[in-house]
Order: C-alpha cells, then sequence, then structure tokens
C-alpha cells in the first residue's frame, strides 16, 4: 500500500505553510449510487492499496420526515406527518415548512444536538486513523438545510420575498451546528467539513447581495466558532460559485471543493485566490471520468497539479463528486494512481512506528 501524509503534513498545506513531499489526496468512499456494488472487491483494493490522506468520521444526521432508527422520534428535521405531503428534489424527501407560519411548530420540535449516540461511529473510528488528518463530517449547512426544510420552489421565492424568516431559520441552525462542532472537538478532529451547493451549473442560485445579506454572517459566526475549537473548516459546494468567491474567501473557510469542471474557469480562479484558500480541487466526474479515456484522466490530474499546486501547499486532490457506475474501471484506477503518483509503498506491518494500521 501506498503511504500516506501526516497528520502534520496535511496541516501544513491546509494553512499554505509549505507544500508537502506528494499533493495530498482526499480519495475516500467517493462512490456514486450503485458504484460499490457493480465493482465490489475491486474498490475496496483500490482503497488499501491507496489509503486517503484524510480520515473522515461522520455525524449521524437528523432524518427528515423520520427519526434514523437508533435515535428519539424527535431526532427529525420535520414536525408532523408527512404520508400525504408534496416531496421534493433531495433524495425525493418531503417539504418539511410549506408556510412560514408554521416556524414556531418547527423549532418546538427541532432537533437535539446533544441526541446520544450520533457521533459514536464516527469516534470509534479514530482508532484507524493512523497519524492522519481527522475530519468531520455533516452536511447541508444552510442553503442546503434551507432547501430541504422549504423545498426548491419555496426557497428560491423566499429569497426574493422573506429574506427576514430565512434569517431566522438560519440562526436557529446555526446553533444546532456549532453544537455538533463543539463534539467534534471534544472527540478530538482536525477539521470540519460540510456542504452547501450554492450554485447552478451557470451561476449562483441566489444573488450575491442576497448571499452577503443572509448567508455571509452565518458563515462567518460558524467558522469562527470552529476556528476557536482550534479545527479547519472545508466546504463542498457544487455549480458555478464564481460570483461568491470574495465572499467565501471572506468567511474565513479554510478549504474549498470542487472548483468544479465546465462551471468555473478553473484557470481564473487559481491565479485569482491561490494563496487566499486551499483547493480541494474535484477531478472531473461528470464527463471526464466515466467518458475519458485513461489517459485523459491521467492528463487531468497532471494538469492540476501544475495549475493549483504552490510552493506553501494549497492543494489538495479528489474527485468532485460521486464516481457513478457507468464509469469504466480503468478509469477510476487511473484517476488513483495519478492521484497518488510515485508515493513510496510501505507495509501494513510498517504502518504501526508510521501511525498504526489503515482500513
Amino acid at each position: 500500500m501506498k503511504k500516506y501524509l501526516t497528520r502534520e503534513e496535511m496541516i501544513s498545506v491546509i494553512e499554505r505553510k509549505g507544500a508537502a513531499e506528494h499533493v495530498p489526496s482526499f480519495l475516500l468512499n467517493w462512490w456514486g449510487t450503485g458504484t460499490e456494488e457493480k465493482y465490489g472487491e475491486e474498490l475496496t483494493k483500490l482503497e488499501r492499496e491507496y489509503p486517503s490522506d484524510v480520515y473522515c468520521g461522520e455525524l449521524l444526521q437528523p432524518g427528515r420526515a423520520e427519526a434514523p432508527a437508533s435515535c428519539r422520534p424527535s431526532y427529525r428535521w420535520g414536525y408532523k406527518d408527512y404520508t400525504n405531503a408534496e416531496t421534493h428534489s433531495i433524495a425525493r424527501t418531503p417539504v418539511l415548512m410549506e408556510e412560514w407560519d408554521e416556524l414556531d411548530q418547527l423549532f418546538a420540535d427541532f432537533p437535539d444536538p446533544d441526541e446520544p449516540g450520533i457521533l459514536d461511529g464516527a469516534v470509534k473510528g479514530l482508532e484507524k486513523a493512523g497519524n492522519r488528518y481527522r475530519l468531520g463530517l455533516f452536511w447541508q449547512v444552510f442553503h442546503e438545510f434551507f432547501w430541504q426544510i422549504r423545498g426548491m420552489e419555496n426557497v428560491m421565492g423566499d429569497y426574493v420575498e422573506d429574506l427576514d424568516n430565512l434569517k431566522i431559520l438560519g440562526r436557529k441552525v446555526l446553533e444546532f451546528h456549532k453544537r455538533i462542532v463543539d463534539r467534534f472537538a471534544e472527540a478530538g478532529f482536525d477539521g470540519i467539513m460540510t456542504s452547501d451547493d450554492l450554485g447552478f451549473q451557470t451561476g449562483p442560485m441566489m444573488q450575491p447581495d442576497v448571499f452577503k445579506e443572509v448567508h455571509l454572517p452565518l458563515y462567518k459566526e460558524l467558522v469562527d466558532h470552529i476556528h476557536k475549537k482550534g479545527m479547519h473548516v472545508w466546504l463542498h459546494s457544487c455549480g458555478d460559485n464564481t460570483l461568491l468567491m470574495d465572499s467565501l474567501v471572506e468567511s474565513g473557510i479554510d478549504v474549498l471543493h470542487p472548483i468544479q469542471k465546465g462551471c468555473m474557469d478553473e484557470k481564473a480562479v487559481a491565479e485569482k485566490y491561490g494563496g487566499k484558500i486551499t483547493f480541494l480541487y474535484g477531478i472531473d466526474v461528470q464527463h471526464l471520468v466515466p467518458m475519458g479515456t485513461p489517459k485523459e484522466i491521467r492528463e487531468e490530474v497532471r494538469s492540476a497539479k501544475k495549475l493549483f499546486g504552490r510552493e506553501d501547499g494549497g492543494l489538495i486532490l479528489a474527485a468532485a463528486n460521486g464516481i457513478m457506475p457507468d464509469t469504466p474501471l480503468e478509469n477510476i484506477k487511473a484517476l488513483y494512481e495519478e492521484v497518488f503518483g510515485d508515493r513510496e509503498d510501505v507495509l501494513q506491518e510498517d504502518l504501526i512506528s508510521f501511525g498504526g494500521t489503515v482500513e
């Protein structure tokens, strides 16, 4: 198996205090629905041979209409019976709050961030992290949270007509997130990764001034809270975020993923924001990885290393999103092989002195 980078090397790259010997990799479980079922053990072998430089521990998040089976019934974002409710685009789940006059009911039944057991899996996995960087995961931070509560059609209208209620809802979920951050910090994690798909493929889902008014204060407060806990902030945000980049940098986030190919001008982004933020650059899984050749994939990885790589660090490589089952296995292998490059091989038993086993 290939040698992974240490926690200290990752921190240096993220904080742009010096590049590591190799560009860090965050290639872990980037599988779309059906890919693991199709390739099975072949993917397991790849992940053993090419261990991610990042250990991930994920929060068991509140359910939408219903709580997870292991949790109390109130550990859900919804607050009523959704049997006959309208569904929408996030996993075809119900619109959880159709009218703003239901806001008090939503808040009265809000999930408890101190719900027992929701970090048990993430914390137990630390035993296998070795001396790797430890990243805590939770999803749908602000815009995506509004989206799942209100539904896409409603939230698009809210961005025009009802910013005040969005701000109230945002403050409520911010306090939930801050307590989750506290629990990750208490467990010894180095960073927090969350998501907010802010862009369509041709621009942001809200006007930049709306983002500044509604989202930026929430981002700043959450980022500041995470930083005070001694952790970094990683954000996944698909789409064209070009018009929001100044605000995202201003918010203080440390790492941004994926700088989506075909939506954003990666050269312009690298030139303008290199040194101001660290890029978790995602190799294109919409077109290149499923439909390109292994040679083209290797060339793209090399190009990304050249474009975004800096002497002070600031670059980590990943897939842009889930790799779907129509992707040839040889293309997936080419991605892994080129991302890891010429890293030295180590025996599993040699990892004992390096920081422990990896699974």
